[in-house]
């Protein structure tokens, strides 16, 4: 199965597609003759999409299937349907040599449809086709191979209303969808403080043509990177994101674009468990755990920050957040301990050195085969993620119920290239340096603390 998206990928690539037929054609009128030599699936999507705006501007009021960045059914002005498929398939070879890993995997093969009807409800609806695609277990539930299943309303810009199951608001790197990442892989925060998604509702809007945006969600748990396995998670989450682009008097380097970001979630955290609750630590690829979770108890508050600018050809990102968990009654004699905290940052830049605009995705200005070679993009990423608690003066020690707690942490460095041969395929090729800080917990059977891991994805998303 892993071998189907590598050879869609280089098949869409390399080999011309034949020109549809009349009856095909998303306007009649416009139907290539049956001499009509062969066209490329990028000429066929712009004629798709020529014609979809022809049929926009009011045309065509009947039902007809266009295809513009993807395959779309539209009705008038009133119904539109756009299906989407991603497929990712990694080779990846690991440098701290886990045991049991499958370095080649069909990492995501989602299937899905967003649609919207009278300008009013929107809607989007993802499933999960694979064993992988990073799916997160709660402990008292099956596996959820659902993604994203929810309705929206909208009233206004400034209000717009969400309920079913979607990201919690909360960290500019989880929020990039996953085909529109500069990097194979999240950073850490993102992928183990953040909370991702899950059940609830959540209000919204955009105001001051969209240099201010606020979200405001209420959830049964709080995400499922809190989960694995073994634990549940928390239970109630409130949480809160606003954006602002508070630079915009300064229209140097593209510096009023720059969006300014703000988290704030917090979760109620029962000790129902029998296994400790807390949140954990993994390294990049092997998700090697370098720090176990704690028992914990009470409030789960994340704080984070970040910053999003882009400037022609260039882009850049920066992120921080911070989780701190109660956690009440959970000595060995039942006594109140020092809340656990974990922290993250990260630093990102990319290039792309085509020339073209820094966008996600990166639409090249002169397709792979069509007379250039696509947009081939560089991009360097620093971060670090650590456990801690509050130093009192007592010994550390790293079991789940210490009074203080035996600090870990991983600093990575990722080096990247990112070639996007269409609007719709793209290649990426990571080389990641890690560096834990405890050479007690290491994957390393040395003690070793330092290693390089790489990772090759080959991607089709529509």
């Amino acid at each position: 199965m892993l071998i189907a998206p590598f050879a869609l990928l280089f098949a869409l690539a390399e080999s011309p597609a034949p020109a549809p037929a009349p009856a095909a054609s998303p306007v009649a009128t416009t139907a290539a003759a049956p001499t009509t030599p062969p066209v490329s699936i990028s000429t066929a999507a712009a004629t798709a999409s020529a014609a979809a705006a022809q049929a926009d501007n009011g045309e065509s009021k009947g039902l007809r299937l266009v295809w513009k960045d993807h395959p779309s059914l539209r009705a008038g002005k009133w119904l539109r349907l756009d299906f989407g498929v991603k497929l990712q398939g990694d080779k990846m070879f690991p440098g701290d040599d886990p045991n049991n890993f499958d370095d080649l995997q069909l990492t995501r093969a989602r299937i899905g449809v967003d649609g919207e009807l009278f300008k009013v409800l929107q809607f989007s609806i993802e499933r999960e086709m694979t064993d992988a695609g990073d799916l997160k277990v709660n402990a008292k539930a099956q596996k959820n191979a659902w993604r994203d299943v929810y309705g929206e309303v909208k009233f206004a810009d400034a209000l717009q209303v969400r309920g079913g199951r979607f990201k919690v608001p909360f960290s500019l790197d989880q929020l990039t969808g996953v085909s529109n990442n500069d990097f194979v892989y999240r950073s850490l925060g993102g992928s183990y403080l953040a909370p991702a998604r899950d059940t609830g509702g959540m209000v919204r809007g955009r105001m001051f043509d969209r240099a201010f945006t606020y979200a405001v969600g209420y959830f049964e748990h709080d995400g499922d990177n809190a989960r694995s396995n073994k634990v549940a998670g928390g239970d109630r989450t409130i949480a809160a994101r606003v954006t602002a682009t508070p630079l915009a008097a300064i229209t140097l380097l593209n510096l009023d674009k720059a969006e300014l970001g703000a988290n704030y979630a917090t979760t109620e955290v029962t000790d129902d468990s029998e296994l400790p609750n807390g949140l954990r630590g993994r390294t990049v690829m092997s998700e090697y755990t370098f720090f176990e979770p704690v028992f914990v108890r009470g409030n789960r508050n994340r704080y984070g920050v970040d910053l999003d600018w882009t400037d022609h050809q260039f882009g850049a990102r920066a992120e921080y957040m911070a989780v701190t968990d109660a956690r009440d009654a959970q000595g060995l004699r039942g006594n109140n301990l020092n809340a656990v905290r974990a922290r993250a940052w990260y630093v990102q830049g990319t290039w792309v050195l085509t020339g073209d605009k820094k966008e996600r995705p990166v639409e090249p200005k002169h397709p792979l085969l069509m007379g250039g070679v696509g947009a081939i993009e560089v991009a360097a990423r620093f971060e670090r993620m650590w456990f801690d608690s509050k130093e009192t003066g007592e010994p550390a020690f790293s079991n789940s119920r210490a009074e203080v707690v035996l600090p870990n942490g991983d600093k990575a460095f990722t080096v990247g290239v990112n070639w996007y041969l269409n609007r719709w395929m793209k290649l990426q090729m990571n080389a990641i340096h890690e560096e834990l800080q405890d050479n007690g917990r290491t994957p390393l059977l040395d003690g070793g603390t330092k290693f390089w891991s790489t990772v090759f994805r080959a991607q089709i998303a529509l």
